[in-house]
């Protein structure tokens, strides 16, 4: 159970402060344990942080596996805003998509590599929601026909600018931002009359 609450302490921490503005004194004041005894659970810090890396890695996972379940009964304009609006609340609200943000804008030197994959499995994760809908998208002459790539990487490229964009914008403004970005993507991926 203290090993959970380590693990839950340090992601709120990391999240807050980055990695490198977090130490062991503190992850210890935050489960309310002297620093001695977390050696019961962790080798280090950094041991800390590779688990808590995995922790969010899997939920993640956990996440958008059971996220088409939420897709049911939508068409695939809404599948996909959903998606989107999902993504983007999930990084803006969440502990482990504020945890996820910084360390991919600002990756410890020493886990860069696990960081970016990390990063690539999360996207992997997604890709296995997003591509059926664009699939069955074009199938139903609803979207136009590029390649489901094409699709994927522009949808991935219009939410890592705004995950971007979250970070230096009030709440208003990034809402009227992603709103706009949605209604210019759609308009650029449906298709028109003619190609129906």
């Amino acid at each position: 159970m203290t090993k959970e609450i380590i693990l839950t302490e340090s992601l709120k921490l990391f999240a807050s402060h980055g990695y490198e503005n977090t130490s062991l004194a503190n992850i210890a004041e935050a489960v309310g344990i002297k620093k001695p005894s977390l050696y019961n659970h962790f080798k280090n810090k950094e041991s800390i942080f590779l688990h808590v890396l995995s922790l969010v890695t899997d939920r993640e996972k956990e996440y958008w596996h059971s996220y088409p379940q939420q897709l049911e009964e939508k068409t695939i304009q809404e599948q996909l805003h959903h998606i989107y609006r999902s993504y983007l609340d999930r990084m803006a609200h969440t502990t482990e998509g504020m945890f996820f943000k910084r360390v991919t804008f600002f990756p410890p030197e020493e886990f860069i590599s696990e960081v970016k994959k990390a990063f690539l499995f999360m996207e992997d994760q997604m890709t296995e929601v997003i591509r059926p809908v664009l699939e069955q998208g074009k199938k139903h002459e609803v979207i136009r026909p590029f390649s489901t790539d094409t699709l994927t990487s522009a949808f991935y490229t219009l939410m890592d600018g705004l995950f971007l964009e979250e970070n230096f914008y009030d709440y208003d403004v990034f809402e009227q931002r992603q709103k706009a970005s949605w209604e210019i993507f759609w308009l650029g991926i449906q298709a028109s009359e003619k190609e129906e």
